[in-house]
């Protein structure tokens, strides 16, 4: 079964000397080099494959590119790093040393319409250009994902999430952190519990944003078919409606102000608290 599989591993201990190396994937190999390092290697990977990164801490940025492999380069320190390739996964694991986090910087190119999973602790993470679909998890660190294709799936505490031109859905979960959407055509998914949302320039028939503090802004299509939902306990919602838009739209506050530029008529609903 072993000898079906690509499988490369490069693996790091640590000590006081500096090594520089090029590695080249080779079948069921395994090598170990003394660090800090600096890794620059070539795996296949095929069609539709995917690339899954789960790094301590350091900055992970992964584009798009043609042809066949994916491509690593970049410094590892502290861990031990470990490369594993087949047919169909490409994966990149840094383990800390003692219970000590080390830092990975790595770029990384991947075959357009790779499926790309990154995961960390105290990481910033940026996926551009790679045609596919996306999940980043990480406790600290900005998010970036552009120019994805299908499901992207965001995930901090305290980072800032920027997603833009997606041909797919996105669902965002975070704490305190301040989401940017733009050019989103599939469904939208987003909370948080003090962060701040902004959505723009979107083809969205679905959308919920959801926040217990922050503020909302929306500035996108509504589709006459859609379900549109944003919910702010004490933050500010700001819908932008083209001029001629006609819309049924349902408000409720505990405590704030309606205002609206466009000539409305209310019908009084009744609600346990507050006032719709």
């Amino acid at each position: 079964m072993e000898s079906r599989l690509n499988r490369t591993r490069l693996a790091i201990a640590f000590a006081t000397l500096a090594i520089a190396s090029p590695l080249t994937a080779s079948p069921a190999s395994a090598q170990r080099f003394i660090s800090p390092v600096r890794v620059d290697t070539t795996v296949a990977l095929g069609s539709n494959g995917t690339l899954s990164v789960s790094v301590y801490s350091g900055e992970v940025n992964v584009a798009g590119a043609s042809g066949s492999g994916v491509h690593i380069r970049g410094t590892a320190e502290r861990d031990e790093l470990e490369i594993v390739g087949r047919s169909s996964i490409v994966s990149v694991s840094s383990e800390p040393d003692g219970g000590r986090g080390g830092r990975a910087d790595l770029e990384i190119t991947v075959p357009i319409g790779t499926r790309v999973i990154l995961e960390g602790f105290s990481s910033p993470f940026t996926v551009r250009g790679t045609k596919g679909e996306v999940r980043l998890q990480t406790l600290s660190g900005k998010l970036t994902v552009s120019d994805a294709v299908g499901s992207v799936r965001v995930e901090t505490v305290s980072g800032d999430v920027d997603v833009s031109n997606v041909d797919g859905s996105v669902h965002t979960e975070g704490v305190s952190s301040l989401v940017t959407l733009t050019g989103i055509t599939g469904d939208i998914d987003g909370a948080s519990v003090n962060g701040d949302f902004r959505v723009t320039r979107t083809g969205s028939k679905s959308v919920r944003v959801e926040t217990v503090s922050g503020s909302i802004g929306y500035f996108g299509m509504f589709d006459p078919t859609g379900n549109y939902a944003f919910k702010s306990h004490s933050g500010k919602v700001t819908l932008g409606l083209p001029a001629d838009a006609g819309a049924t739209v349902s408000l409720q506050t505990f405590s704030g102000n309606v205002d609206s530029d466009f000539p409305v008529t209310l019908e009084s609903g009744r609600s346990r608290m507050g006032h719709e």
